[in-house]
């Protein structure tokens, strides 16, 4: 195996950061010109609970292992980091953390909305911001997360 080390590479370092904001640009303008609010994507409720199962299913699955993961990952996001095994098993354990967070935003937000059924034009935009929780858990497991998973796999890293 060859020893790597995170390098940084003008070219390399550019197409990851386009490569990044270009999934989440063409996820995100689709929805705008398909008709969509940008607004109605964001619910703090929703992303309280996806980022939340994230962080903390990692943190108490892989504990100082994690920590040390997030500035790793972040400078992923610029430059080739070192193959490491472990750190491409905390990036597929966040894609499913991911997964349930958003799951079970819907969920809770479903239940929030037919435990309160007194105002029913209401219902269609709680149920909007139900699904907005899919689609950020989507958006980081599959725009982030594999590609952090990649990056730190042997082939990613060559």
């Amino acid at each position: 195996m060859k020893d790597h080390k995170n390098t940084l590479d003008l070219t390399d370092s550019i197409l990851r950061i386009l490569g990044i904001i270009g999934f989440f640009a063409a996820v995100i303008s689709g929805f705008i010109f398909a008709g969509g609010n940008l607004i109605t994507l964001i619910h703090i409720p929703e992303i309280i609970i996806v980022l939340g199962t994230i962080f903390f299913g990692l943190l108490c699955t892989h504990r100082t292992r994690f920590l040390s993961y997030l500035p790793k990952a972040m400078l992923a996001c610029l430059a080739k980091p070192s193959p490491d095994r472990d750190y491409c098993q905390i990036s597929d354990n966040a894609m499913r953390y991911a997964a349930a967070g958003g799951g079970i935003a819907v969920i809770l937000s479903l239940i929030t909305t037919m435990s309160n059924l007194a105002h029913p034009e209401q219902v269609g935009l709680r149920v909007a911001a139900a699904m907005s929780g899919v689609v950020i858990a989507m958006l980081l497991s599959q725009g982030l997360f594999v590609y952090l998973r990649y990056s730190f796999s042997e082939n990613g890293s060559k």
